[in-house]
């Protein structure tokens, strides 16, 4: 497979089965982020940040990279990673758009 077929995939999975499935992107992230962060509570420095949407899709896509190092093969690891790297895009980007309006 090409990597533009891995790329098409992935693009394929963020905006239709997956995107139904799970809702929205920030919304659904942002919880996740929300989780994780009080999971972690009693073993964090209090003064760490909490937690984002963009740490969790960064994550996600390290998951899928280290699963693609250990047993067998998967491509779906790699469009995984693909997609979570493309959403994290999406989140970060949102969040710039939104910061530059407010700073206007």
């Amino acid at each position: 497979m090409k990597a533009q077929q891995h790329l098409d995939e992935a693009a394929g999975l963020i905006g239709g089965d997956r995107a139904r499935q799970h809702g929205d992107v920030r919304a659904l992230h942002e919880q996740v982020a929300q989780l994780w962060t009080a999971y972690l509570e009693p073993s964090r420095d209090p003064l760490a940040p909490s937690l984002t949407a963009i740490d969790v899709l960064a994550m996600m896509a390290l998951l899928k990279l280290a699963r693609a190092q250990h047993g067998d093969w998967n491509r779906d690891d790699y469009v995984d990673a693909l997609g979570y790297i493309a959403l994290a895009g999406q989140v970060a980007e949102e969040n710039h758009e939104q910061l530059a309006q407010v700073q206007r």
